[in-house]
C-alpha cells in the first residue's frame, strides 16, 4: 500500500478508483501503460463531455433561465477536468509534501502529540466521508433520477451536441449512458480533490500544534540534565530543530498554494455565478419537486466546497500566527541568554502568519466566504430583477 493511503486514506482512495493517481507499485511497463490508459480515458470522458454540453447549451433554442438551469453539470464537471489535470500534473509535488508530512520532524513523538494528530485525522476523515456522501448524493439525483423523468422519445437528459445521430437505438443508450458514467465520474473525482486541498492544509494545522506543544513542554523534558553544558547543548538543539520544523511549515504551506492556486481561483469565480443563478432556479422551482431538491443539493455542495476551503485556510492563519504565544508561554527564567535571543527571533518571525491566497486575489478565510455570498447575493438580487 502506498504511503499516501496510509496519510489520507479517503482522498487517494478516490483516485485511485478513478485512475488518476500513479501508484508506486506500478513498475512493469504494463501496469504503468494500464495506469496511463485510464488516466487519458478519464480525462477525455470529462472533456468530451464539457465540450458537447456547452455546444449543446449554446445551440439550444432555450431562454436564459433554461440555459442557466442546463449549465449546472457542464461546469460542474468541467471543473473536475480541470482538477484532473492538475492532479495528473502535479503528481510528484504532492508526493513529495506527504513524504515530508510523514518524515521528521513532522512525526509526532510521544503519546500526546500522537493524540494531538489523531485528532485532526478523524476530524479530515469526518468530514471527508461527510462531503463524499453529499455529492454522491447530488450525482445520482442528477444522473440517474433522469431515468425517472418523463424525457421523450430520443431527448438526452442534459443537452449535447454529439458527432452522431443518437435519437433512437443503439446510439441513444450509448449517449445516454455517456452522459450519466461522465457525471458520476466527476462527481467522484471532485469527492476527492475538494477534500484534498483543505486535509493539506488541516494536516499544516495539525503540525502547528505539535510545535506548539513542543515549545510549551520543552522545559518539562529538559530539566531532567542537571549539567550545565548538557542543558545548553539541549537548548541550541531544541531552537535548531523548532526553526527547521517551522520553515518545512511556510515551505509545505508556499508549495501547497502554489500548486492549487489556479484551480481556487477558478472554484471561487464559478461559485459565485452558479450559486447566485441556482438561487434563481430555486425560486422557479415547485417546492419539494424533483427539480427542486436536485439544485438545493447542488446549491449545498457548492457552498461546502467554499466553506470547507475558506475555514482550512482561516485556521492556518490562526494557528501560525498563535504560535508566538506558545513561545512566550515558556519559563524564559531557566533559559540560556542565547537561546532567549533566539526564541525572540522566532516570536518575531511568527508576526507574518500563513496566509493561502487564490492568485493574490482571494484569500482563503472565513470573511472572504461572507464576502462571496454577498456577491452572490447581489449578483441574485440584480438577475431576479431583470
Amino acid at each position: 500500500m502506498d504511503d499516501v493511503m496510509n496519510f489520507l486514506p479517503a482522498c487517494f482512495f478516490v483516485f485511485y478508483i478513478i485512475g488518476c493517481w500513479k501508484s508506486k507499485n506500478y513498475t512493469t511497463s504494463i501496469s504503468i501503460c494500464f495506469y496511463w490508459l485510464r488516466t487519458i480515458i478519464v480525462i477525455f470522458l470529462l472533456f468530451t463531455f464539457t465540450v458537447s454540453s456547452l455546444l449543446g447549451v449554446a445551440m439550444s433554442k432555450k431562454n436564459i433561465q433554461e440555459m442557466s438551469n442546463d449549465c449546472f453539470l457542464p461546469f460542474a464537471v468541467l471543473g473536475s477536468f480541470c482538477k484532473s489535470l492538475n492532479i495528473v500534473g502535479s503528481h510528484d509535488t504532492i508526493t513529495y509534501i506527504i513524504q515530508t508530512f510523514m518524515n521528521d520532524p513532522c512525526l509526532p513523538r510521544n503519546s500526546k502529540e500522537i493524540l494531538i494528530q489523531k485528532k485532526f485525522d478523524k476530524f479530515i476523515w469526518r468530514y471527508t466521508v461527510a462531503y463524499g456522501v453529499l455529492t454522491e448524493t447530488t450525482a445520482i439525483g442528477l444522473t440517474i433520477g433522469t431515468l425517472w423523468l418523463d424525457l421523450g422519445p430520443g431527448v438526452l437528459p442534459f443537452p449535447a451536441w454529439l458527432p452522431f445521430k443518437h435519437e433512437d437505438g443503439f446510439w441513444y443508450c450509448f449517449a445516454y449512458f455517456y452522459q450519466l458514467l461522465a457525471g458520476i465520474n466527476a462527481a467522484t473525482f471532485a469527492i476527492g480533490y475538494d477534500t484534498l486541498i483543505p486535509s493539506l492544509m488541516i494536516q499544516i494545522v495539525s503540525k502547528f500544534k505539535i510545535l506548539q506543544h513542543r515549545f510549551e513542554n520543552f522545559y518539562a523534558i529538559n530539566k531532567t540534565d542537571n549539567k550545565y553544558d548538557n542543558i545548553l547543548k539541549n537548548e541550541k538543539a531544541f531552537i535548531s530543530e523548532c526553526v527547521k520544523f517551522h520553515k518545512i511549515l511556510f515551505k509545505l504551506s508556499k508549495m501547497i498554494n502554489t500548486t492549487f492556486e489556479f484551480v481556487i481561483f477558478m472554484q471561487c469565480s464559478l461559485s459565485v455565478c452558479l450559486i447566485c443563478v441556482t438561487v434563481l432556479n430555486i425560486d422557479n422551482y415547485q417546492t419539494f419537486s424533483q427539480e427542486w431538491t436536485a439544485a438545493i443539493l447542488y446549491l449545498s455542495c457548492m457552498l461546502s466546497q467554499i466553506f470547507i476551503l475558506c475555514a482550512a485556510g482561516n485556521e492556518v492563519t490562526f494557528i501560525s500566527g498563535q504560535l508566538g504565544e506558545a513561545v512566550y508561554s515558556m519559563n524564559w527564567t531557566y533559559l540560556d541568554t542565547s537561546t532567549i535571543k533566539s526564541l525572540i527571533i522566532i516570536m518575531n518571525c511568527t508576526s507574518h502568519p500563513i496566509v493561502f491566497k487564490s492568485k493574490n486575489i482571494v484569500i482563503l478565510s472565513l470573511d472572504s466566504f461572507k464576502s462571496l455570498i454577498k456577491i452572490s447575493y447581489s449578483t441574485y438580487n440584480v438577475l431576479h430583477r431583470t
